[in-house]
């Protein structure tokens, strides 16, 4: 009887020894989670197993590059039930216990989907990285079970962006990380890691589902977070092999139908461009890069090109399409693999003019101290993300914006439509029309370039108006004369062409004399636009920017309109700080006079 006493008090003796790890260690090698591919087959994994690879900083990042500070700005305000669905949106007051998912307080899809992706979750979830601070992970966790509370099946669903492909991705990587923020703890919560598994494995389901597929980035953020569930699998090779095969099959494909030959992202935006190769990057270090075509990484490569013929004198880029401001710095130095020739701008902005007509992107620069940038758009690869822009462009001179695109608004229903339309860019509109990019064999490009001593001139056409081909010319007489030739080639079909100027929110002093408008600029600068048709009307607008989405800034838009079918302006920029500026232009039929360094000139056969 002694020895059995002596026998449990040594077995209490020894337990009582086991380390709090290893206690945790065995409780977590207990515990199995489940992860299905579709509704008939579930894989299992321990979360011991599990906790060896989920590393928070490893999980692809979805919260921008915000200073831990301002992400912890945000995050207080969560924890204050003041919900930042995305930066860009006002906070929105809702107790935790009264959500429904249902709410859209700015009858925005665009905030609509970024709470039904978790995006605030993250917040909450980096700042308890950052500080360690218990209360920002258990808030994250209240989150992340009512959501599944909420969403107990693909079924149910509170929005059309439940059950989406940016959500789902999104959405499974923030849960991820509340996982990861949970595991770090000495004794985890592993009925909620079980229950979250639970929810991530309904979002796999619709990942996997070839039907919610697209060329779109929002697939490859599909294929992103597929990868990475992958690379945390491994100790179960079937599911890991199953997920890793099929999204890496998936992106690869997608990748040579989204990014063109000359590493142009084809959803016609700047914001997208460097979005998608950031996108990539993840993907290819996920694969291993060893098991990529060389050939795709050469056209991977040839992405920071497009960055060179886009950048603006001050290392900013055009507004198009729907992108937000964007600067060459150093963050975006190291991202795109620290390229000399960006790090070199920064040092010395010197690039020659780049027209390629691939990419049917023309950007003209002068190249002297006043540092020209004219860029013109004239390209249609899919909708993704394009605005209405063919033919426009926007044109800088002495580190001034003097016509600027107007960005992009995020999904509502008043703002977002008027920004995206030909009336909202630098382009010629016929009938004061928007038109659709609707219908067989549309298409816009450039035509022709030719560049002299003094001189650039590029031609471009759009065939979106029905029946009507649209013709721009553009002569860049440098460093500060543009004639802008714009023609219909149907006369019944054109009652009017209107071409619009959206001048930089630095514009003052705008007025209108008769063909005539007017305006002026810092450094000195003063702006004519003068319409060549007899007739023409000529108004200024009030008009506005979206610099980052949701958020709009006033401009001034100043309209020449003509009841013919073609239409001639001339815009003159001066400025004492202009070393050899033109002067004394006339267009006289097929041909432009005008005078530099004291010599007349002459260019024929327009």
């Amino acid at each position: 009887m002694k020895e059995s006493y002596l026998l449990f008090f040594l077995f209490l003796l020894i337990a009582s020894c086991t380390s709090p790890q290893e206690k945790k260690e065995k409780g977590l090698e207990e515990t199995m989670v489940n992860i299905s591919l579709n509704d008939s087959v579930k894989y299992a994994i321990s979360l011991s197993e599990l906790n060896k690879h989920i590393k928070f900083e490893e999980i692809p990042r979805t919260v921008p590059p915000f200073l831990p500070i301002q992400i912890k700005g945000y995050a207080d305000k969560i924890l204050k039930d003041s919900i930042i669905a995305l930066h860009t949106f006002k906070p929105f007051y809702k107790p935790l216990d009264e959500i429904t998912w249902k709410e859209n307080p700015e009858n925005n899809t665009t905030w609509q989907l970024y709470y039904e992706n978790l995006l605030f979750v993250s917040f909450l979830n980096h700042t308890y990285q950052d500080t360690k601070d218990i209360a920002y992970h258990e808030q994250a966790k209240k989150y992340v079970n009512n959501y599944i509370s909420h969403h107990p099946s693909l079924d149910q669903k509170t929005s059309e962006y439940t059950w989406y492909d940016h959500a789902t991705a999104f959405r499974t990587l923030h849960v991820l990380q509340t996982i990861a923020d949970e595991l770090e703890l000495d004794v985890p919560d592993v009925d909620f890691i079980k229950r979250a598994f639970d929810h991530i494995s309904l979002n796999v389901i619709f990942m996997t589902d070839p039907a919610h597929y697209s060329v779109h980035n929002h697939a490859i953020m599909m294929d992103r977070t597929l990868l990475y569930l992958a690379k945390i699998t491994k100790s179960n090779a079937d599911l890991s092999n199953s997920l890793r095969n099929l999204a890496a099959t998936r992106s690869l494909d997608n990748f040579n139908k989204i990014i063109g030959p000359t590493g142009l992202a084809r959803e016609h935006s700047t914001t997208y461009h460097i979005f998608n190769y950031n996108l990539y990057k993840s993907i290819f270090d996920l694969i291993g890069k060893e098991n990529i075509d060389p050939s795709m990484m050469v056209k991977y490569l040839r992405m920071n090109d497009i960055l060179l013929q886009l950048v603006k004198p001050d290392l900013k880029f055009p507004l198009w399409g729907d992108s937000q401001i964007e600067m060459v710095n150093q963050g975006m130095i190291e991202k795109f693999g620290n390229d000399k020739r960006l790090r070199d701008l920064t040092k010395n902005y010197s690039l020659p003019s780049m027209v390629s007509f691939e990419n049917n992107i023309a950007t003209l620069r002068t190249n002297t101290p006043d540092k020209g940038y004219l860029c013109l758009f004239a390209n249609y690869y899919s909708k993704v993300h394009k605005h209405n822009d063919d033919l426009s462009f926007i044109f800088q001179t002495l580190g001034t914006d003097i016509f600027t695109d107007q960005g992009y608004y995020a999904y509502d229903q008043t703002y977002r439509p008027q920004l995206i339309s030909a009336l909202a860019h630098n382009t010629v509109v016929v009938n004061n029309s928007d038109y659709s990019l609707d219908g067989k064999d549309k298409f816009s490009k450039l035509i022709s370039y030719t560049r002299e001593e003094d001189y650039e001139i590029v031609e471009a056409e759009h065939n979106f108006y029905d029946g009507i081909l649209l013709r721009r010319k553009i002569i860049y007489i440098h460093p500060n004369v543009i004639i802008v030739q714009d023609n219909s080639d149907n006369v019944n079909l054109t009652k009017s062409l209107t071409q619009i100027f959206n001048l930089g929110e630095n514009a003052t002093d705008i007025s209108v004399n008769g063909n005539l408008a007017k305006a002026s600029f810092p450094n000195q600068i003063s702006l004519t636009i003068q319409s060549l048709n007899g007739g023409d009307k000529v108004a200024v607008k009030d008009f506005f920017r979206s610099l980052s989405p949701n958020k709009k800034t006033d401009t001034k838009q100043i309209n020449l309109e003509t009841k013919q079918s073609n239409i001639t302006s001339i815009i003159t920029i001066e400025s004492p700080k202009y070393i050899n500026p033109v002067g004394n232009v006339s267009v006289q039929g097929n041909s432009i006079t005008y005078s530099k360094k004291g010599v007349n000139k002459k260019i024929i056969g327009l």
